[in-house]
């Protein structure tokens, strides 16, 4: 140890070469002992050098990075990457699955009724006959977890299929885990761009995308994550959330060497749907500034009202009074995905004009009347405002009979219709109109 402290580089070296097999725990417990060895040796040196410390607080002290805090941050870095590292390698590669397949094909259980299934004794067979690291599926608590026959077998095609979709997710938690910078088991934006960037030359379908065109799709694609998983806009992801989540299956469909142009189409983060969303944000931006102003974006949609488009700049991020295209992205999002709970909460946001724990009649009637304003421009809708206002509470189902919140909003089943009756003249007319099937004709559309 030297006079300044803790010698690093013996103790990286000491990390190094180390070769005991220790847990990723007892690594980063070490780490964490040597670090806080550290500052506290750190703290007492301070306090020699300066006698009066101890009399008079510090209430601030201007952060510095010393290469002694980089290469302690770096040892449990490293640390941790060489734990993953080695727990892929317990993962199960195509020849052992192989293998796997091949024994519960040939250790088939009596009777002989062609139907390709194991009983226990069997299943403890198979498992006797395989790699140490395939073992850990063959426990009593997973067979009993498979429906049994008379005979007491499992379907092996089933069991298989099972090993196949766990392995899949423990190869894909530790490929996400390597993006996990801090090691807290979430990821903040730039990891997530980080780990779809480097996921793009890795799928079929995404092989002929423009790589001048890599950045927009990295955004593209981190926007759909973030709009669905972090609603409370805490600037992370937590990775349990995002392997549960059908959103991570919807990105992975892009493995696959064929697909339909309907699932292409329908699959946000094809090279189609992420081109479409581009284009139109570009078609928008009349002036070419790269930003949306509140004109450009009321050309998304025929109908869209004045006072939504306002309330959409008052409640989320813009510069200078304009939108760029993360802000837009998630308009988009909230708009192609109404029913979802996100999306009703995003709204929500724009329709609560008083930030109350609740909207009224005039709150609905200051979004509706330009709505009606719309429809009878050309003078041949008679809407009343009344009914409508009372028809949107009847679908609702608010708790409290005079105004609604977010929760009936989300609870009632209904609340897509009650958004876009209120934020979308053209919504509202076809909603109205959905006995009679009379639609708004183009140029009907042109004078709005």
């Amino acid at each position: 140890m030297s006079k300044k402290g803790i010698d690093w580089v013996s103790t990286l070296k000491k990390f190094v070469d180390s070769k005991q097999q220790r847990t990723a725990q007892e690594i980063d417990d070490e780490t964490d002992q040597l670090f806080l060895d550290y500052i506290e040796q750190a703290r007492k040196k301070e306090q020699e050098e300066d006698p009066s410390y101890k009399k008079i607080p510090k209430f601030f002290q201007k952060a510095s990075v010393t290469n002694e805090n980089q290469l302690s941050f770096r040892v449990r870095q490293e640390a941790r990457t060489r734990f993953l590292n080695h727990k892929t390698g317990e993962i199960l590669d195509k020849e052992d699955l192989e293998k796997l397949w091949t024994e519960l094909k040939n250790n088939i259980s009596p009777p002989d009724d062609k139907k390709e299934r194991i009983n226990y004794n069997s299943f403890l067979t198979i498992a006797s006959l395989l790699p140490i690291k395939c073992r850990h599926f063959f426990s009593a608590s997973t067979f009993l977890k498979f429906d049994r026959d008379e005979y007491g077998r499992i379907d092996i095609v089933a069991f298989f299929h099972s090993i196949v979709r766990k392995v899949n997710l423990f190869q894909t938690r530790i490929q996400i885990s390597l993006y996990d910078s801090i090691g807290n088991g979430y990821l903040r934006e730039k990891d997530l761009e980080n780990y779809i960037f480097e996921l793009i030359p890795t799928f079929p379908q995404l092989e002929k995308l423009d790589q001048n065109f890599y950045p927009f799709y990295v955004i593209t694609a981190v926007r759909k994550f973030f709009f669905f998983l972090d609603s409370k806009r805490t600037g992370r992801i937590y990775i349990k959330d995002m392997l549960t989540s059908p959103i991570l299956a919807e990105l992975y469909e892009l493995r696959q060497e064929k697909l339909t142009l309907e699932e292409l189409g329908q699959n946000w983060f094809s090279k189609q749907s992420a081109l479409k969303v581009y284009e139109r944000y570009l078609k928008l931006d009349n002036d070419h500034n790269g930003l949306l102003s509140k004109q450009e974006l009321s050309k998304y949609s025929w109908g869209l009202t004045d006072i939504f488009i306002d309330r959409v700049f008052e409640e989320y991020q813009t510069f200078e009074g304009e939108m760029d295209y993360k802000t837009f992205l998630d308009f988009v999002l909230a708009m192609e995905n109404k029913k979802s709970q996100q999306a009703i909460q995003y709204f929500w946001r724009i329709l609560n004009v008083y930030h109350k724990p609740a909207i009224d009649s005039f709150v609905i009637n200051m979004f509706f009347r330009p709505i009606i304003q719309k429809l009878e421009h050309k003078d041949k809708f008679g809407f009343n405002v009344e009914d409508v206002k009372d028809e949107i509470f009847d679908m609702a189902k608010p708790a409290i009979s005079t105004a609604i919140t977010l929760t009936d909003l989300q609870n009632c089943g209904q609340g897509d219709i009650i958004i876009s009756m209120l934020i979308d003249a053209k919504a509202f007319y076809e909603y109205d109109q959905r006995e009679s099937g009379q639609l708004l004709e183009v140029e009907d559309y042109e004078e709005f």
